[in-house]
């Protein structure tokens, strides 16, 4: 009997980085269930009728056969299932509830699930199938979700050793798997070891779709953030520009079928710091937009919002907002998307809230704080009117709290030389914390900043180098009655590592002096009502 087959589809975010596949169990070609009893139609036509729902049988003259009359109650008769049916079902419902649990971000049931899926597949198909392989596959997804990161590997590492042995070393089945074993050795900072997986993952492609098939793209867009997060531009620059070729292949390079491969390039070239050519990109996705839709079509303003972002960023060695190579060109590009959502009778009331919101925000990081009040205000006003429930939770989500619109990046590591490539730690490591207290002023500056506390205690002197990170914060200010205010006592807490031997003892309370009574030999007071309380205490004794 055949068994049930397990097809695939793409799981796509595995942690801050990309996922392996995952596989999705259906019945096809199932075999009739065994031990029916068949009916002798060579039997004599006089036939006492039966006791299972079947009236009589009768001898159709016409046609030279035999043909069952069937009462009402036979009508409802179903034939039972077969043991296996009910097995590929029961493997079919847990995985329906695995993917539904993993589609809801609740990974403690979908690692549960999982086992029980695994369970029933080699149960039901063996060990050494392709289904169950693809079963413990959706295992370590599940436990790489759950941060279960040498569990995930054992089990990625156990699929592909079940699919070599049923197959071979090239297998196309060994893509998903590989995928995956990929993504959690980057997790647990194995960068080199993520980068093998998923190299022999593109070579297996290659072997068997060929060297330009649609498929790799997912596993060159993972290899590309592998190398942004290990800080080599360079090798992710020339895996996009393969993503990009792929992508781009066989399509007119002026239709606006072009534009998703495009604006992929964009949003890449952005996270490389290459604006300048960030901005060619742009350019080239509003000239096919205006060829074929016009220079007012409503696909414009997204691009053009995009593009004169790009003008508050130079190339420095980190992402962050650089004020002297702000231009006016940036300027006049988030303006006219503002117009085109204005002027625009079918442009939806989020285009035109974010719109507006986006040039606010270039006010603020370009140093223009009164023209990003203006344009804050007639955006409280546009969220304001009618009343619309919507529109109202809009404006409590973006203008009545803080939002930082451009963060810092203080150093992850304590008095240590380690690169920040946002990995867990190596071995040696803990985890620390320090929090801040500061005011975000009208204008979305940071002052008054005030350090409340690190974690551990031992570290005194890392405060300051926060600080100074801190400054640089800019945020879109609070709102209130429409007009933007003064937010007291915000507070930031970083994520920090540190070596236990990086912990310097604190310092002793002073010693008694040697002509000063012993603690124990001072007069004590009666009851705790005598004791006196100092002037500054936090908590001064309550009227009589």
């Amino acid at each position: 009997m055949q068994n049930a087959r397990i097809p695939t589809f793409v799981f796509a975010a595995i942690a801050c980085v990309c996922g392996p596949v995952m596989a999705q169990q259906s019945v096809e070609n199932a075999s009739p269930p065994d031990g029916l009893e068949m009916i002798d139609l060579a039997a004599e036509r006089q036939q006492p009728a039966p006791d299972d729902g079947f009236e009589s049988i009768e001898y159709d003259e016409v046609t030279q056969s035999y043909r069952l009359v069937i009462d009402d109650a036979g009508d409802d008769y179903i034939e039972p299932p077969s043991e296996r049916e009910m097995q590929v079902n029961e493997l079919q419902r847990l995985f329906d509830l695995y993917r539904e649990a993993l589609a809801n971000k609740d990974f403690l049931e979908a690692d549960t699930l999982a086992k029980r899926v695994v369970e029933s597949s080699i149960r039901l198909n063996g060990l050494d199938s392709h289904d169950s392989a693809k079963a413990i596959t959706n295992l370590g997804i599940a436990q790489h979700n759950n941060r279960d990161f040498e569990a995930a590997l054992r089990n990625f590492m156990a699929s592909i050793d079940i699919v070599e042995r049923i197959d071979d070393n090239l297998s196309a089945a060994l893509i998903n798997p590989l995928q995956g074993l990929a993504a959690t050795h980057a997790a647990v900072g194995r960068p080199d070891l993520a980068r093998f997986a998923y190299q022999r993952a593109v070579h297996i492609s290659h072997v068997n779709e060929g060297p330009h098939n649609d498929g790799q793209v997912k596993i060159l867009a993972a290899m590309v953030e592998l190398h942004i997060s290990q800080g080599d531009f360079d090798e992710a620059v020339n895996i996009q520009k393969r993503v990009f070729s792929i992508e781009s292949r066989n399509i007119d390079p002026s239709s606006m079928e072009m534009i998703p491969a495009l604006e992929k390039r964009a949003n890449w070239q952005h996270r490389l710091q290459q604006y300048q050519s960030e901005r060619i990109t742009w350019r080239q996705i509003i000239s096919i937009i205006e060829r074929h839709e016009g220079r007012k079509s409503l696909a414009l303003p997204s691009p053009v919002t995009n593009l004169g972002k790009s003008y508050l960023f130079g190339s420095p060695v980190e992402f962050q907002y650089q004020p002297e190579v702000t231009t006016r060109s940036g300027e006049s590009h988030l303006r006219r998307a503002y117009r085109i959502v204005r002027e625009h009778p079918d442009a939806s009331w989020e285009v035109v809230k974010n719109t507006m919101l986006s040039l606010g925000d270039y006010y603020i990081l370009s140093g223009r704080p009164n023209r990003a009040g203006k344009i804050y205000e007639d955006t409280w006003v546009y969220l304001s009117k009618d009343d619309d429930p919507e529109k109202l939770k809009a404006r409590r989500n973006h203008l009545e709290r803080v939002k930082i619109l451009q963060p810092v990046f203080p150093p992850r590591y304590y008095n240590s030389e380690d690169r920040d490539n946002h990995q867990p730690p190596p071995d040696g490591f803990e985890i620390g914390t320090i929090s801040f207290a500061y005011i975000v002023s009208p204008s979305g500056r940071v002052l008054g900043i005030k350090h409340l506390e690190t974690l551990p205690r031992e570290i005194t002197d890392f405060d300051k180098v926060i600080d100074s990170r801190l400054r640089r914060l800019m945020y879109r200010p609070r709102m209130e009655n429409g007009v933007p205010i003064a937010t007291r006592d915000v507070v930031y807490t970083h994520e920090f590592y540190y070596r236990p031997t990086d912990l310097q003892p604190l310092p002793l309370p002073e010693e008694t002096m040697d002509d000063q009574a012993p603690e124990d030999k001072l007069p004590q007071p009666k009851d705790n009502s005598q004791i006196p309380t100092p002037l500054n205490s936090r908590n001064p004794p309550a009227a009589a």
